[in-house]
């Protein structure tokens, strides 16, 4: 008897091993999930610092008044009563909120108003110009339409005590004296060149660009809070500060104001180097001067050059303080 076999039983089945997977697989495969993980917390952040910053709208309104300047809103807030009024100018990218401790103190003895350029703390942003005379032209408006009436102590603090000698220079029958709190120094005071000042923008630039995405994923929000209670401010207002500081807005406003208006701001300061013999009081940190006189070219002799710009001026270091502390410490404590 024999046996039939079918063709289907005869065929030789094909065998096949695992192809086996080289090293630049896994490498490809682990750089695509890492693409999509990044992706995916930069969706999340970005969620994040929007939610977060309608809360902050929520959580913290404004303290002072809202009036309308060259069309649009800009805050102030007014304590104490007396003559003359002090006037406190923020430095760069920071607001009002920056002199709660100062503003209080002086508020005992006069009338204290600070207030908050356009983009920053609770005024209104603005795509308008943000050279150093139209902002110290706002300024003036704001005083006039708050009725604030002159004549002003003003003191700024860093870029803010530049703004401050632009002021007494433009309005100085309104300027009663100045006090400059550890001031930003230009260097250089003018540019040679539109190349030049293009170059000098790159540079800045890179570094703005770097800050302004940590800021929109909602990273500088996290850390802000700690900076402010190292230089001395109460938890609240620090947590209030942090917020303030850490809005899409903020950053956009300090590119337009120290990055594309910084050669505008220094033929500006060049132009209030004679204020002659106007009341004037320099104050620095001792940690700024011993930080940028060993590490900052030609930092010294800009920064002895500020008194000279009045002949009635006095200057005073601040021991132990440093950038952020010579306003935030209430000086029942040693400044960090």
């Amino acid at each position: 008897m024999s046996t039939v076999t079918s063709a289907s039983e005869t065929a030789v089945q094909p065998t096949s091993e695992p192809r086996r997977r080289g090293c630049l697989f896994f490498v490809k495969r682990g750089l695509t999930w890492l693409v999509i993980a990044v992706i995916a917390l930069v969706v999340l952040g970005v969620a994040y610092q929007a939610v977060a910053v309608e809360l902050d709208k929520r959580n913290y309104p404004p303290r002072g008044q809202l009036y309308t300047v060259n069309g649009h809103q800009m805050h102030i807030i007014c304590m104490g009563e007396g003559s003359p009024a002090v006037i406190l100018q923020a430095g760069g990218g920071a607001d009002s909120l920056w002199w709660y401790r100062v503003q209080n103190q002086l508020s005992q003895h006069t009338r204290v108003c600070a207030f908050d350029r356009p983009g920053l703390g609770w005024s209104e942003a603005t795509s308008g110009p943000r050279d150093a005379i139209t902002i110290v032209g706002e300024l003036h408006t704001l005083l006039e339409e708050a009725g604030v009436p002159a004549p002003y102590v003003m003191a700024g603090h860093s870029y803010g005590a530049v703004w401050t000698r632009i002021y007494a220079a433009q309005y100085p029958e309104e300027i009663g004296g100045i006090v400059l709190v550890d001031s930003a120094v230009l260097i250089p005071k003018h540019f040679a060149s539109q190349s030049e000042f293009d170059e000098w923008t790159r540079q800045w630039s890179g570094t703005a660009v770097l800050y302004g995405a940590l800021t929109r994923i909602g990273l500088t929000r996290l850390t802000s809070p700690g900076q402010f209670q190292a230089a001395g401010y109460p938890p609240d207002i620090a947590a209030e500060l942090a917020a303030l500081n850490a809005r899409n807005q903020v950053i956009d406003t300090d590119l337009a104001e120290v990055v594309a208006g910084y050669w505008a701001l220094t033929e500006a300061s060049a132009a209030a180097e004679n204020l002659g013999d106007l009341p004037t009081a320099v104050l620095w940190a001792s940690q700024t001067i011993d930080a940028y006189d060993t590490h900052v070219e030609g930092f010294i002799a800009a920064r002895e050059e500020i008194p000279t710009y009045s002949s009635n001026s006095m200057t005073r270091m601040i021991e132990g303080a440093d950038h952020g502390s010579i306003l935030g410490n209430d000086g029942s404590t040693p400044n960090r």
